[in-house]
C-alpha cells in the first residue's frame, strides 16, 4: 500500500528533477511505475481493492475479511444500495470443511453482514448475482449435498443473506459451476464443467432453471477430452454465450473456446459450417440409398 500511495511523490520528483528527460518519456515512466504499484498491491493477499479517481489525486482503500484459516473471494458485485457483495469460500467459519461465504459491505467496504452456507464437506461459491428482488444468488460446487462427488449448487437468499432455497444439479461424477446469470425470464442459467454427462472426460455444462431453481433444460458441449466453461452471459436475443477452454478442439494443447447458443442452448453454427454438414448428410443419404437398392437387387437374383 505504501508503495502505491507513494506514487504521487514519485510523479512530482520525476517531472521536476529530471529536466533532461523529455516530457513524453517522463510521463511514460510515471505510468509504468504507477501501474506496477497497482499490480503489486492487488496481487498481495486476497483483499478487495477499489481505486477511485478523485481528481487531482488517486484515493484508495482496501479491506480484508477472514479468520485464522484459508478464506477466498471469487465473485464481486456492486449492489443497488451503493455497497458491495462478495462471494467465495471460507475454511475459518461455517459448518464443515469449506463453506460458501457471502459478505455484504457498505460503499466504504465496512461489513454490514455475512452468511455461510454448506455442510460437512467441501462447498465453494464461484459466482454471484444480485437478483431483481434485491436478494442474491450464488453458484458453485458442493460435496456436502447432491448426487455425486461434486455437484452444481445454486443458493438463493433474501436481501440480508437468509437462505430462501437451494438446488443441486449433477450426476455421479464431479460437476462444478463457475458462472451464473439471472435470465430475462426471471430464471437462472449456470455454466461450468461436468464429468457426469457429455461426450468426454470433462465437458462444458449449461443448466437453465426457472425462478425457483427447477431445471428446465441442460446441454453439454465437448469432445473426447477436457473442456470447461468459466464465464457465461445472456445475449440480447435471449440466447447464451459461454467462454472457457478446450482440449478436444482447436490448434493443440488447451485452447480458448467460445460457444454461442440460442435460447434453448442449441449451438448456432455460422453458415459456412452448416453447408459442409448438409453436404455430408446428403452424401450419407445417397450412399445408404444405393446400398439398399443393391441389397434388394441381390435378394431378387437369389
Amino acid at each position: 500500500m505504501c508503495r502505491l500511495l507513494g506514487q504521487k511523490n514519485f510523479a512530482k520528483n520525476l517531472l521536476t528533477k529530471n529536466p533532461q528527460i523529455g516530457l513524453s518519456e517522463r510521463m511514460m515512466q510515471f505510468k509504468r511505475r504507477f501501474l506496477s504499484g497497482i499490480v503489486l498491491f492487488v496481487l498481495f493477499g486476497s483483499s478487495l481493492v477499489v481505486l477511485v479517481n478523485a481528481e487531482p489525486s488517486w484515493v484508495m482503500w482496501s479491506k480484508t475479511f477472514g479468520g485464522t484459516d484459508y478464506d477466498q473471494a471469487y465473485s464481486l458485485v456492486k449492489t443497488s444500495d451503493g455497497g458491495y457483495a462478495l462471494a467465495g469460500n471460507t475454511y475459518s467459519f461455517g459448518a464443515g470443511d469449506s463453506d460458501f461465504w457471502l459478505i455484504k459491505t457498505d460503499g466504504s467496504g465496512n461489513v454490514e453482514w455475512n452468511e455461510t452456507y454448506g455442510g460437512a464437506g467441501y462447498d465453494s461459491a464461484s459466482s454471484l448475482v444480485q437478483t431483481s428482488d434485491g436478494g442474491y444468488a450464488l453458484a458453485g460446487q458442493t460435496e456436502s449435498f447432491g448426487a455425486g462427488l461434486g455437484d452444481f449448487w445454486l443458493v438463493k437468499t433474501d436481501e440480508y443473506g437468509n437462505m430462501e432455497w437451494s438446488r443441486t444439479y449433477g450426476g455421479v461424477g464431479r460437476d462444478s459451476a463457475n458462472s451464473l446469470v439471472q435470465t430475462s425470464d426471471g430464471g437462472y442459467a449456470i455454466a461450468g464443467n461436468t464429468f457426469s454427462f457429455g461426450a468426454g472426460e470433462d465437458d462444458v455444462w449449461l443448466v437453465k432453471t426457472d425462478g425457483a431453481g427447477n431445471m428446465e433444460w441442460n446441454r453439454t458441449y465437448g469432445g473426447e477430452v477436457n473442456d470447461g466453461a468459466n464465464s457465461l452471459v445472456e445475449t440480447s436475443d435471449g440466447g447464451f454465450a459461454l467462454a472457457g477452454g478446450t482440449e478436444s478442439f482447436g490448434a493443440g494443447g488447451y485452447d480458448v473456446w467460445f460457444i454461442r447458443t440460442n435460447e434453448q442452448g442449441i449451438p448456432e453454427f455460422p453458415s459456412w459450417n452448416i453447408l459442409p454438414l448438409l453436404f455430408v448428410a446428403a452424401l450419407t443419404v445417397i450412399i445408404c440409398k444405393k446400398r439398399l437398392t443393391k441389397n434388394k437387387q441381390n435378394l431378387v437374383r437369389n
